[in-house]
């Protein structure tokens, strides 16, 4: 498997990818391609790019990791402002890239996206029929989480970020709040998934420079009008994948995403997995469903 930096454009920002093509693949053959969408916060260089990884190394696919706009080694002011519907759009810019190589087939393109990356993954196929087969790993509708929040709490945070919005014109300051708590903040309280959060981004396990565990403020009112999951039951049917841990404090996300869709649509459940597990951990039970998924309908 080779793997090389690529760049493509989604609107007027150039975003960064990693591309990862078998070595045993022939000259001029085409093969099928999956898209790796990385989770909240992530980049390229973590959970999507392994999963991007095990998928070229069957032989069977081009794959290719990418970090959304504002994000990672891609273009985009503030930097890491979370823009949902900008994020789906570089889903189907992704595709777009894919279907102009000369050794993908572009009738053949799927996508696996990771936590926020599912919903953005799903909202990207419910529009794009030029997306053959989606799967989602830990997936979530980052907008409904969103509104997890109490209320309170998610006014504020949409009055500061309309504030920071006027700072950042007039001055270029930007205002950043953790996406999970830092280490010294975790506590027996800490809900587990951004207790687990905190142990994959924060430390030598799936830390990476460009993931910096913020988020501009105005990420939040952003979000808050997002949804991943609007149209799942209006799109033309193409096959869908959830796999969630059995344990996962947002299991309910793919099962509500799972009970909106239409066939064909598989929930797969790995027991004893909880949704942090599924970025490294549990690769190993995740990626025999995966390839099995992606060969059969790509």
């Amino acid at each position: 498997m080779a793997r090389s930096d690529v760049s493509f454009q989604s609107g007027n920002l150039k975003l960064a990818g990693h591309l990862y093509v078998p070595t045993t693949a022939s000259d001029g053959k085409k093969l099928p391609a999956v898209i790796t969408v990385h989770p909240f916060g992530g980049v390229k260089e973590q959970t999507s790019g392994v999963y991007a990884d095990v998928l070229a190394q069957t032989g069977d696919f081009v794959a290719l990791a990418f970090d959304r706009r504002h994000q990672g080694a891609s273009e985009g002011e503030p930097r890491q402002l979370e823009d949902g519907w900008g994020m789906v759009e570089d889903v189907k810019a992704a595709v777009t890239y894919l279907s102009m190589l000369d050794n993908v087939d572009p009738n053949r393109i799927g996508v696996l996206g990771i936590c926020a990356g599912g919903g953005y993954a799903l909202c990207a196929t419910t529009t794009d029929p030029r997306i053959k087969a989606t799967a989602t790993v830990s997936g979530v509708d980052i907008g409904s989480f969103m509104h997890t929040l109490p209320r309170d709490q998610m006014l504020k945070m949409i009055a500061d970020g309309a504030s920071d919005r006027v700072q950042y014109t007039r001055t270029g300051a930007v205002n950043y709040v953790p996406i999970v708590p830092e280490l010294n903040a975790v506590t027996k309280d800490t809900p587990t998934l951004m207790a687990e959060g905190s142990e994959y981004y924060l430390t030598p396990r799936g830390q990476y420079k460009t993931s910096i565990n913020r988020t501009v403020t105005w990420s939040y009112d952003m979000l808050a009008h997002y949804d991943s999951f609007k149209m799942l039951d209006w799109m033309v049917p193409r096959p869908l994948l959830f796999i969630a841990g059995s344990e996962a404090d947002t299991l309910g996300y793919s099962e509500k995403a799972f009970a909106k869709a239409q066939d064909p649509k598989e929930l797969f459940l790995i027991q004893g997995r909880t949704h942090i597990d599924l970025y490294d951990k549990a690769v190993p039970e995740v990626s025999p469903k995966l390839i099995d998924f992606f060969t059969k309908h790509l």
